[in-house]
């Protein structure tokens, strides 16, 4: 995949790195000449010095030939000027990071396709973590609207273990939730669990879910101790 980056601050070259190790092939565009230098001899991605905000520099950059464009600028306004001569340019998928919810419309109508909220984000997986202590938070998703999370089954828990089936007869469990995987610490064992699996005491649980499922479930397994 063809990606340009506009911005090479810590997110965007986090990003570029990660993105080429994939074996994708990136281009980032930043109007410091020093931070353009820094990511091509640390990490090896192009790296075109100019404005993100300027149509010769996105031309440069192969523009027009992306797969994907991704908005890591520090200013929104920047970020959606990016995205409006990225779409103009052709490009279906893009990509931006949101400091101010305000501009979520305006980044919509821009044609960007995915928005990274990241004070929702942040501020969800602050409160998921304040809130649901038993869990660990891996991953927002959605945007933030729901998490990934990981909790360990409870050293209270039935000797005998409990079902899945028999986990989502309880009202804790009522929600929209899926148990994306369920780690055996016995034999190290990562696998994806049915209805008639069993949980036992020092499992780790995957769960997909919003923060007032996790809050519910949390409460669950609190009732069974640490």
């Amino acid at each position: 995949m063809y990606i340009v980056i506009a911005g090479g601050g810590i997110a965007g070259s986090a990003l570029a790195k990660e993105l080429a190790n994939k074996k994708h092939d990136v281009v980032v565009i930043d109007v410091s000449k020093e931070a353009c230098e820094r990511l091509y001899a640390t990490t090896g991605v192009i790296a075109v010095n100019g404005s993100a905000s300027e149509i010769e520099t996105l031309k440069e950059a192969g523009i027009e030939k992306a797969d994907l464009a991704i908005g890591a600028l520090y200013l929104d306004v920047d970020n959606l000027t990016f995205a409006l001569l990225a779409r103009s340019l052709g490009v279906s998928r893009i990509i931006v990071k949101m400091r101010n919810p305000a501009y979520e419309e305006a980044y919509k109508t821009a044609g960007v396709t995915s928005i990274c909220d990241m004070i929702s984000m942040i501020r969800t997986r602050v409160m998921t973590e304040i809130e649901t202590k038993n869990m660990r938070v891996i991953a927002p998703i959605r945007e933030g609207k729901m998490q990934l999370v990981m909790f360990e089954v409870p050293s209270g828990w039935p000797k005998e273990g409990i079902t899945i089936r028999e986990l989502a007869k309880h009202k804790e469990f009522s929600g929209d939730y899926i148990f994306a995987g369920v780690f055996k610490m016995e034999d190290e064992r990562l696998y994806t669990p049915h209805g008639n699996d069993v949980l036992y005491a020092g499992d780790r649980v995957f769960m997909v879910a919003d923060f007032r499922m996790l809050q519910a479930v949390s409460t669950y397994l609190s009732a069974f101790g640490n």
